[in-house]
């Protein structure tokens, strides 16, 4: 199939012509037919699905179709980070080059008087986080009387970072008219009954299950000491990349993020770090500079591991394991996209095992194991593993085993009847009933 077969408009055709875009990815050939058709979508698209253009390309094509300068915002696009709002508005502007219809990117971290002045250049699409998106309808900055098309992009994400007062409060303010389109990793959040009671007999599609590995990127873990020893292996890798190739190294603390730009740097490797403590202002010029390949090794906190799509990325390296399966899923998928190989090593520590295990039982793959030479891990795994790969536990079976010896040792008596059994415990003894046979 081709995208001339979905029925879009000659503009946006030529801009997916100049960006390379031969043909629809799955997403996109039944997302686009089916919002065209006026249906609300609930779908289910793994990250580099090209899930962006499955909902950009028929809103701007339904805005295409019918003009109308004068009116508000026609199109709303939530969704739960900055970075990802940004890249999204990125992918917009090179959909809409060849068309007159704007965007405006109203986020945390930028000046909100700035903000004002682009809402009133009236811009037919927002795209917004939660929060900063309802601070401007409170101030009546912007309103949303004339939406016609509502898109929450990784839903799932936005409840679980805490927007879901916000989430109800601007669907609230939409035009009861308006056509809404959700993406979501997985449908099983509890507060997904109330968002989804707000849109009309939707049409389920799951192009690719949440839980499905991306066979693009070859999965590997390497067993680490400690930290100190992951410091090594993590240089190590990066160094070992090609010169053109770049790497996410994805960490769960600010701190180590930190710690592991500044080895790298000591090391002669151009890396900057980034977590949401970062000013907007900084975030930003990392990131062009991540994507112009001033920057080697960008290390980060989950902050960035969704919304980021940058070309030649080649290595992920997960200097922490994931605390679930969902993040292991996006941070991995920063390599790997539109079908060009990647690699993701997971480096795996003593505490960590169970944890990594639990990923690999959850998502159903198990990583390769892999070591380097010269920095092999002293340490080489749990001696004996449970069925779902985790560690047994040595403290259990001391204590079954000490347990049912104690149960051996200890046979207990029955007092015949009529007599009396005396406590031994400190102080006054207690008379207790004589124990009445058993009948079995």
């Amino acid at each position: 199939m081709s995208f001339d077969a979905l029925n879009l408009p000659a503009p946006l055709l030529r801009a997916l012509a100049d960006l390379g875009f031969e043909s629809p990815t799955p997403v996109q050939a039944e997302v686009i037919p089916a919002v065209a058709e006026g249906k609300d979508v609930v779908v289910s698209a793994k990250t580099g699905s090209g899930k962006t253009a499955a909902f950009l390309l028929p809103v701007l094509s339904a805005i295409l179709a019918r003009p109308d300068p004068n009116c508000g915002a026609r199109a709303l696009v939530l969704v739960p980070t900055r970075e990802l709002a940004l890249q999204i508005q990125s992918m917009f502007e090179q959909l809409a080059r060849f068309t007159p219809v704007k965007s405006a990117c109203v986020i945390g971290g930028e000046a909100f008087k700035h903000q004002v002045a682009s809402l009133r250049r009236n811009p037919e699409c927002l795209i917004a986080t939660p929060g900063r998106l309802v601070e401007h309808l409170e101030k009546n900055s912007t309103d949303l009387n004339d939406l016609e098309f509502l898109v929450l992009d990784e839903a799932d994400r936005m409840l679980d970072m805490g927007f879901a007062e916000e989430l109800y409060a601007i669907m609230q303010r939409c035009r009861s008219e308006k056509q809404s389109l959700l993406f979501s990793a997985t449908f099983n959040h509890r507060g997904f009954s109330r968002v989804r009671s707000g849109l009309r007999d939707p049409l389920h599609l799951e192009i690719d299950h949440f839980r499905q590995i991306n066979e693009s990127i070859e999965h590997l873990k390497m067993l680490a000491d400690d930290e100190t020893h992951k410091l090594a292996l993590t240089e190590a890798l990066v160094l070992g990349m090609e010169d053109e190739a770049k790497a996410f190294v994805f960490c769960n603390t600010r701190l180590q993020a930190q710690q592991v730009s500044n080895r790298l740097r000591a090391k002669g490797v151009r890396s900057e770090y980034l977590h949401g403590e970062i000013a907007q202002s900084d975030r930003k010029q990392v990131l062009a500079r991540f994507r112009d390949g001033k920057i080697r090794a960008l290390i980060a906190t989950d902050v960035a591991a969704r919304g980021m799509d940058v070309e030649g990325t080649d290595l992920v390296v997960n200097f922490n394991v994931p605390f679930k399966g969902e993040d292991y899923v996006h941070r991995t998928g920063r390599t790997g996209r539109a079908g060009v190989q990647g690699r993701a090593v997971t480096l795996v520590d003593a505490n960590e095992w169970n944890r990594a295990a639990g990923i690999e039982r959850y998502l159903n793959f198990r990583m390769g194991v892999q070591a380097l030479e010269g920095l092999e891990a002293q340490y080489k795994g749990p001696k004996k593993l449970k069925k779902s790969g985790k560690a047994a536990s040595k403290t259990k079976r001391k204590k079954h085993a000490s347990a049912a010896k104690g149960r051996k040792a200890t046979k207990p008596s029955v007092a015949r009847s009529g007599s009396s059994v005396e406590s031994k415990s400190k102080g006054k003894g207690q008379q207790y009933r004589p124990l009445k046979p058993r009948r079995d």
